[in-house]
């Protein structure tokens, strides 16, 4: 079989209008993903700020009772031997009121 100049052309056509749909579709996909992957990255700082708020609260908890039973609350010692023994060190940068601005700004 012997391909006419016109059955190139159809066929180029052809291709073109596949082309046309599929490259609107791949992208369309993958910035879908992204996004999506965006969301669930939003989600999981939710659910750790709210830990971190979680732990600190337990904290407080925790060095109310050390001042009721030892009047000090020994919240720097406890801090000093996480780090001594865990190797685990609190940057002071997720206070409260700064997750709280952060959850605000998610929403």
């Amino acid at each position: 079989m012997e391909l006419t100049n016109e059955m190139v052309i159809e066929l180029i056509k052809a291709g073109g209008s596949i082309l046309t749909a599929t490259i609107p579709s791949v992208v369309s996909f993958y910035l879908g993903r992204k996004f999506m992957d965006v969301a669930k990255l939003k989600e999981r700082y939710k659910i750790a700020l709210n830990d971190i708020l979680y732990l600190l609260g337990v904290e407080e908890l925790h060095c109310r009772e050390h001042m009721e039973t030892q009047d000090k609350s020994l919240r720097k010692t406890v801090r000093d031997s996480v780090r001594a023994e865990r190797g685990l060190d609190w940057s002071g940068k997720h206070t409260p009121s700064r997750i709280a601005k952060r959850v605000d700004q998610l929403k």
